[in-house]
Formats: structure tokens, C-alpha cells, sequence
């Protein structure tokens, strides 16, 4: 059995959640590759699909999710280090657009000077500079969310107040992202901010759901004892898997066929209702559950073990340098389209020039700071 105590007593570093950012880490890059080099028959593809469909229950969401949790526990709690910490990435979030566009740029012209330029690969520069100039990425959800979350701290806002807030922005979605505005740079907030007209990446409001129910579920963690986790994530795992396997089915039911179900999930994804709040959440308890119990197994192998923890505490680094790596790639190959063989080949040597390009940078700050 396992008792939740009135006063905090797991206060740790909670290995379980590496685990979780490392794989996840992993699933994000394996993922972008469909989403940047893809070509059209790529994109398109069933492996993508079912791919998506996998990793959509939990991707961005289980990475807000994650941060939420990951918020209770860091040392820079107060709302004056959140506020700190949301300014950083919404600036990030411009530096890196930047990045991307100028590494797309650099790579395409040291191709065409040394080739010269491929049919029909301008216009595809052009549009795609554009849309990384752009680009709404995790930085911006993660700065505002962190904005947010400092004012709920500021306000002492009580754990009840946080699963309220959860289910009111699951529910108001549907309606908040009808908000569409004729005028061009008014309707680019907007769609970044709820997503109605689905011009942007990613928009900021609905995902506060995961942000706030991570903050509760963290809560709840540090009084579970250490000795007693193992059973309230195997009890926890299997009602919220049976959950989400509900969900899950259902949403297959009523959305047959592969395109019809990846489309359902593209748009939920986006912009998650009420029920896709509450599957998804079952399915990142489910995959917590999970990654506690293969703990012992992957201390075993300590290569893998290293890697997602190295993975997990870098993934800011990681997720924005992978996406100028493929960009790059993009620039170098004229654009060429990729299939679903060449796209998952390249996600693992993306993965590894990620790796290596951030422990470069990690060796060179310490080089100078030292």
C-alpha cells in the first residue's frame, strides 16, 4: 500500500523523470524529421502516420507536462526566477528563428556555389525562411506558460486551483480558437496564442492544461515515500492506462481509417478539448509508470542510462539545435525530398550531430568560464 503524507517527504531528484525526457527527446527528433525534410509521398506516408499517432498522446504535450513537474522541484521556484526563466526562452524562442533561417541560408548557398542552383529549390528557400522566421516552437509555449506559472505562485493559487484551471482551458479550446482576425499581424498573435487559423507551429493557451496538471502531479509525488513509489505508479499506471485505452479506441472508432485518425489527431493536438486533455494526461501518468519500472533494467545498460539522462537535462540545447541541424541538411540538399528510409536513417545522424554539436558547446562555455 502506499499513503500520501501531510507533509513533503520526497523532495529528490526523481529519476523517473529523466527517463521520461530522455525517450521523449528521442521521439522528438525521430518525429521532426517527417516534419522538415520530409518529401511530399514521405509526409504522407502510413509509417508517419502511425509514427504521429503514437507519439501524439504525449510529444509536447508530456514536454509542458514535464515542465510543470519539473517546476515543483527545480531550486529557482519563486515566481521571480519563473519570470526570469520565461523572458530567457520567449528570447530564445526569437534567437533561435534567427539561427534556423541563417543556417538554412549558409547551407543552400555553400550548396549552390559549389553545384549551383537545383530546379525549382528558390522558391522553396524563400517559403521556408519565411516560415522559420516565423516559427512558433516550444520556446514560446514554455516561456508563456512560465510567465503563468509564476503568476499562480505569486498569488499562492492552491493545487485545487491549478486541476480547476486545467479542465476550464480544456474545455473553453473548442471556442477560444475560433478567435480569427482578418487582419494579418493581429491574427499571427492570435493564432499563436489559440491556434484558430492553424498558420502557426504551436499556440500557448491550451497547453497550460498539461502545465498545471504537471505542477499537481509533482505535488503529489513529493508525498509519496521513496519506498512506496513502485506501488502507487503501478496502481496509478493501470487506471489511467485503462483510461487512455479507452480514449485511445475511441478515438479510432469514431475516426476510421489512417487519414481520417491522423487527422482528427493533428487538429486535437493542436488544440486539445476536454477529453484529449484527459487521455493524454493518463497516457504521460501511463508512460511515468512505465519508466519507473524499467529503472532497474536501463541502470543496467549504463550507456543508454547515461544518454537519456544527459538527454533529459539538455533538452532545451537538444531541441533547439536539432532543428538548425535539419535545416542545414535541408539547405545542403537543395531540398530534396526525402523518404520514409531516408528520413529515419537521418533522424539517428541528426540525433548523434546534435549530441555532438551540444557537447561542444558545453566543453567551449566551460573552457571560457573556466
Amino acid at each position: 500500500m502506499f499513503s500520501l503524507k501531510n507533509e513533503e517527504v520526497n523532495v529528490g531528484r526523481q529519476r523517473e523523470l529523466d527517463l521520461v525526457k530522455g525517450f521523449l527527446m528521442i521521439m522528438i527528433v525521430f518525429i521532426h524529421s517527417f516534419q522538415t525534410i520530409a518529401g511530399t509521398a514521405a509526409a504522407e506516408s502510413s509509417v508517419h502516420k502511425i509514427m504521429f499517432a503514437l507519439f501524439m498522446p504525449t510529444g509536447a504535450c508530456l514536454y509542458l507536462f514535464t515542465m510543470g513537474f519539473g517546476s515543483v522541484f527545480t531550486r529557482h521556484s519563486q515566481p521571480k526566477d519563473m519570470v526570469r526563466n520565461g523572458i530567457k526562452l520567449l528570447i530564445y524562442q526569437g534567437i533561435s528563428n534567427l539561427c534556423y533561417a541563417a543556417v538554412m541560408t549558409v547551407s543552400y548557398a555553400i550548396r549552390n556555389s559549389i553545384t549551383g542552383e537545383a530546379a525549382g529549390s528558390r522558391e522553396v528557400f524563400e517559403a521556408s525562411r519565411y516560415s522559420m522566421l516565423t516559427f512558433v516552437n516550444i520556446f514560446f509555449i514554455s516561456g508563456m506558460c512560465y510567465l503563468v506559472l509564476a503568476l499562480y505562485r505569486k498569488l499562492n493559487v492552491k493545487l485545487v486551483g491549478y486541476i480547476i484551471s486545467a479542465l476550464i482551458v480544456g474545455i473553453v479550446t473548442p471556442f477560444t480558437k475560433l478567435l480569427v482576425s482578418d487582419n494579418q499581424a493581429l491574427n499571427w498573435i492570435l493564432d499563436m496564442t489559440f491556434g484558430g487559423k492553424g498558420e502557426t507551429s504551436f499556440c500557448f493557451f491550451p497547453y497550460l492544461s498539461y502545465v498545471f496538471l504537471g505542477y499537481v502531479f509533482a505535488k503529489v509525488i513529493r508525498r509519496v515515500p521513496e519506498n512506496e513509489k513502485g506501488t502507487f505508479y503501478k496502481k496509478s499506471g493501470i487506471i489511467c492506462g485503462l483510461i487512455a485505452a479507452v480514449w485511445f479506441v475511441g478515438c479510432v472508432v469514431l475516426h476510421p481509417g489512417v487519414d481520417g485518425f491522423f487527422n482528427y489527431m493533428i487538429d486535437q493536438y493542436r488544440t486539445p478539448g476536454l477529453t484529449k486533455v484527459i487521455g493524454t494526461f493518463c497516457s504521460i501518468i501511463l508512460v511515468f509508470a512505465i519508466a519507473f519500472g524499467i529503472m532497474p533494467i536501463m541502470e543496467k545498460w549504463k550507456f543508454g542510462y547515461t544518454k537519456l539522462n544527459y538527454y533529459s537535462k539538455q533538452i532545451s540545447k537538444m531541441y533547439a539545435v536539432h532543428i538548425g541541424v535539419y535545416w542545414a541538411l535541408a539547405g545542403v540538399a537543395a531540398f530534396y525530398e526525402f523518404n520514409v528510409t531516408e528520413c529515419l536513417i537521418l533522424s539517428v545522424v541528426v540525433l548523434i550531430a546534435t549530441d555532438l554539436l551540444v557537447q561542444g558547446y558545453l566543453k567551449l562555455t566551460d573552457k571560457i568560464k573556466g
